[in-house]
This record gives C-alpha cells, structure tokens and sequence, in this order.
C-alpha cells in the first residue's frame, strides 16, 4: 500500500519521520518523548507490514486474526469520510482515511462497497493513546 501522511498534525509527522527512518536519531528521540520507548519496534514492524502488502484486503488475508487487522472505526457518521483504524500496539491507534486513485480525495462512508481490496492508498489522519483494554 502507498501511505501518506496528514502534515497538519505533529503526532502523525513524529510518527510518519520515525517509521520512514528509524536509524535518525532525531526522529528517534522525537518518537521516544510523544509516544515511548515501547511503541517504537511496533509501529516500524506495523509501517512495513503495510508497505509489503499491496492492498488492504491482501494485508487482512494474513492478519485478519490478530490486533494489528484493518477495520472500520465505529462511530463515524453516515456523509462522513471513510476512516479506518489498525492497532499498533494493545493501546495506542493508528486512523486513516482511503484516498481515491489519482486524486487526493477521501472516500466516503456512504459511497464505500466494503472491498478492502479496494484500498490501495491511505492517509494517515492521527495517532492516538487510549487504553481500550477497560
């Protein structure tokens, strides 16, 4: 999958200069402090995950399974955008809309077929910690 980032927001810049170069040191501090020492191997190993695999629905085909599977974020209102959610790790939340090919416009909820096969370029909106395990 091709993965673009939301430049607007400072958790998902620190995150996206972290996973595209974890050597930087810079980066690495930068991740470290926003988010902990815990999440970095997770969210690298998550970041290649999905550049290996060419679409979504491939990727759920092999980690369908587990906690770190593509879904629908619950709660999204009907003319809203599309937004999907992976986890990186047991609370931390990686969200993303999926970008229509060739142009840098989101797909809508209403418009959405449910082919994750389909999505082939997300952009990353945000990356949250909350603790889900309550």
């Amino acid at each position: 999958m091709d993965i673009k980032y939301d430049d607007s927001s400072k958790a998902v810049r620190c995150y996206r200069d972290y996973v595209q170069s974890s050597a930087d040191r810079t980066a690495a501090r930068a991740f470290r402090k926003r988010f902990g020492e815990a999440l970095m191997s997770a969210a690298v190993k998550l970041h290649e995950r999905l550049l290996k695999y060419p679409d979504a629905g491939t990727y759920n085909a092999i980690y369908g399974s587990t906690d770190n599977r593509i879904e629908i974020k619950r709660a999204v209102k009907e003319r809203e955008a599309l937004v999907l959610k992976v986890r990186v790790d047991r609370s931390y939340r990686k969200f993303f809309n999926h970008m229509i090919e060739d142009s840098n416009n989101v797909l809508l909820k209403k418009d959405w077929q449910g082919d994750f096969n389909a999505i082939k370029v997300i952009f990353v909106t945000d990356v949250n910690n909350h603790d889900y395990s309550n």
